[in-house]
Parts: C-alpha cells; sequence; structure tokens
C-alpha cells in the first residue's frame, strides 16, 4: 500500500508503523452494540518520510530553501522516530454471530517526532487521526482477538510553514482481555 501526502494526495517514498496500547472503557450497549471511549498510547512510532519529487525546493523556485544545505536537507529521504498519544476516541463493536464482532473505531491525539514529519516546512508535533474497521474474534474465555485496517492521518494543523501531512495503511493485529 502506498504512502501519499494529505494535502496533494501525492505518493511519498516512505512508511509508518507503531506499537500501540489501547485502552477502552464501555459507555453503553444498544441494540446488541457496545459503544465505548477508546483511549491509546504509542510509545514508538517509526517513520520515513521525504518530498514527492516535484515538491523540493529549487534555486528558481524558493531560492530560500533550496540555498540554506540544513533547510534542503529536511525534503530529503529520511528515517526517524516518535511518540503519540491518542486520548480522544471512540469504538463500536456489532455482534455478528455469538463470539464474533466488527469493529469500527477512530483515535485521535497528537505525535511528537526526533525529525520534520513528513517533510519540508512541516514540523516536529502532529495531530492524528485514524479511523479503523477490524473484525475481532473471541478466544478463550476472556480473550479477544482482532484483525484490522485503519487509515492512519497525521498533519500539524498548519501550524508550521506548510502541512503537508502524511496518510499511511495501517494493517494491524490487536489481542484483548475483558474483565
Amino acid at each position: 500500500m502506498s504512502t501519499r501526502t494529505a494535502s496533494h494526495n501525492e505518493f511519498i517514498d516512505g512508511n509508518l508503523s507503531a506499537v500501540a496500547v489501547q485502552a477502552a472503557k464501555p459507555l453503553f450497549t444498544w441494540k446488541g452494540a457496545t459503544f465505548s471511549w477508546l483511549f491509546e498510547v504509542q510509545p514508538v512510532i517509526r517513520v520515513t518520510s521525504g518530498a514527492p519529487p516535484e515538491r523540493v525546493p529549487t534555486l528558481a523556485n524558493d531560492p530560500t530553501e533550496a540555498g540554506n544545505p540544513e533547510r534542503l536537507a529536511r525534503y530529503a529521504l529520511r528515517s526517524g522516530l516518535g511518540l503519540g498519544v491518542a486520548p480522544f476516541g471512540a469504538e463500536a463493536s456489532l455482534p455478528v454471530r455469538p463470539s464474533t464482532q466488527v469493529v469500527l473505531n477512530v483515535t485521535s491525539g497528537g505525535a511528537w517526532f526526533n525529525q520534520v514529519v513528513p517533510y519540508g516546512k512541516a514540523t516536529q508535533a502532529n495531530f492524528t487521526v485514524a479511523p479503523g474497521i477490524a473484525l475481532q474474534q473471541q478466544v478463550g474465555a476472556r480473550d479477544l482477538l482482532a484483525v484490522g485496517y485503519a487509515l492512519h492521518h497525521l498533519s500539524n494543523a498548519s501550524m508550521g510553514g506548510a502541512n503537508p501531512g502524511m496518510n499511511s495503511h495501517l494493517l494491524f493485529m490487536r489481542w484483548g482481555r475483558r474483565r
């Protein structure tokens, strides 16, 4: 799957992967579906990113950026690390069989990286939102296993000199335990 800029939907030769821990607090049940508040901590986010070729400054279109080697390096393909927290989340578990559910969720929060992400005039601090869908199966008296997909979006909400953002497709596996 490809990673793309959020601002112009351009291909980025990069990727994003994360380790995350989630906690869900059930709020209510309605017609068999459980609705929960979802909190996520991402202690490790690994990102590789760089600018699409048409966004790299040249002396003709942006002499200030192109003439400064330190600023120009922010457009090159590079890897970095970050951490994140997403305290604003929601989840709905919809039963399809007695021990199987479809899970729809979304998390929202922020992430801090050791470099500018994704490139150029963006910032090290970014906001995140990740809607997802999964199939969850009960695998014991209290254990749950889910496999799913999330579209992870990060951007600086125009707080930097530019807001290219980054959209990544994530496949995930989640193990959980009911109380």
